[in-house]
């Protein structure tokens, strides 16, 4: 028999979920693989605390996000960079930057946001990034600093700056909110399929919609239907972005 092919959630703040939910999703999905991002030095040290429980199922991602810019002390991000590197963790996020929700931090996000790209680039990491009204930014940033594996999380941004992201060997995500945010909708038609990855970005709250790991072979289904290609097509061009930008085989 063929084996199956896994579906990578590639953006899902897992530490925010009870031990009780993430046994559900695991039990319930045997092909996902949660690739786990951390927002501040407590939320990842739950993220390496579940990775040690299911170390084939979840990929752990160190991170400080700018929202917490102004909320949680900045000498975080010199200890959550020391943590990454002496755990040997690849996958750097949630990081970024953000003009639409805190625009008033930028200058301090635009610093923090350099020191976990040079990291990424100095061990060839992949970035799991947050860009809300700075996709243009965050795209300068890494092509400056020569990043070569990134990931633009819930890419609602211009459709223009795909090919840009595409050239780069980027990519873009796509996550279940697509069935009632028409612009992601737009996103999912016009993205080629080697430019995209898959998401839940759970267990936020989007319009009434709890976002989860379990809704992901929904969105794989929207994905199909507007693009006019199989769920198995999406299934195996998402897999294979997912494996290249965080280079982990199991």
């Amino acid at each position: 028999m063929a084996r199956r092919a896994r579906i990578y959630d590639m953006h899902v703040h897992l530490y925010e979920f009870s031990d009780h939910e993430i046994k559900d999703i695991i039990e319930n999905d045997p092909d996902i693989v949660l690739v786990a991002v951390s927002d501040d030095l407590d939320s990842l040290g739950r993220t390496l605390s579940l990775h040690e429980e299911y170390p084939e199922r979840i990929v752990p991602c160190a991170g400080f996000h700018p929202w917490n810019i102004g909320e949680v002390p900045l000498s975080q991000v010199d200890e959550i960079l020391r943590i990454a590197y002496r755990s040997d963790i690849t996958c750097i996020g949630e990081v970024g930057l953000d003009r639409k929700f805190v625009p008033q931090t930028w200058e301090t996000q635009v610093e923090v946001f350099r020191k976990f790209v040079k990291h990424a680039v100095e061990v060839d990491g992949f970035l799991n990034i947050h860009s809300p009204d700075a996709w243009q930014d965050a795209l300068s940033m890494l092509l400056d600093a020569g990043a070569k594996k990134a990931m633009f999380h819930w890419y609602t941004g211009p459709q223009n700056l795909l090919p840009a992201i595409g050239e780069a060997g980027f990519k873009v995500s796509l996550n279940p909110a697509l069935k009632i945010q028409r612009k992601h909708l737009a996103i999912a038609r016009i993205a080629p399929l080697d430019y995209i990855v898959l998401e839940s970005d759970g267990p936020y709250n989007y319009r009434g919609l709890k976002l989860t790991p379990l809704l992901i072979k929904e969105a794989i289904s929207l994905v199909a239907k507007e693009k006019g290609v199989s769920a198995s097509d999406v299934i195996e061009a998402a897999k294979a972005n997912s494996e290249r930008l965080i280079s982990t085989l199991f």
